[in-house]
């Protein structure tokens, strides 16, 4: 079992996962049909897409929690 202080690396992997698996899923269902090929084409843009949306909620996580914060005033609490 991993530690307490992992859970923001093992958040940004869940979310990521799931994050680019429903996106890169829809972006290839629009832009190229849910034919018999769907899923071997979803699964490449999937490979692509996901390790780019885990890096990016790595980096990006702090930036965004402040301007969460400030747009809803949890930051004058």
């Amino acid at each position: 079992m991993l530690q307490p202080k992992h859970t923001p690396v093992v958040f940004a992997f869940l979310m990521s996962c799931c994050m680019a698996a429903l996106v890169s899923a829809i972006v290839t269902a629009v832009n190229t049909g849910m034919d018999h090929g769907f899923i071997s084409r979803w699964l490449s843009s999937y490979l692509v897409a996901w390790p780019v949306a885990f890096v990016s909620l790595l980096l990006l996580k702090e930036v965004v929690l402040k301007w969460a914060a400030r747009i809803t005033g949890a930051s004058k609490q």
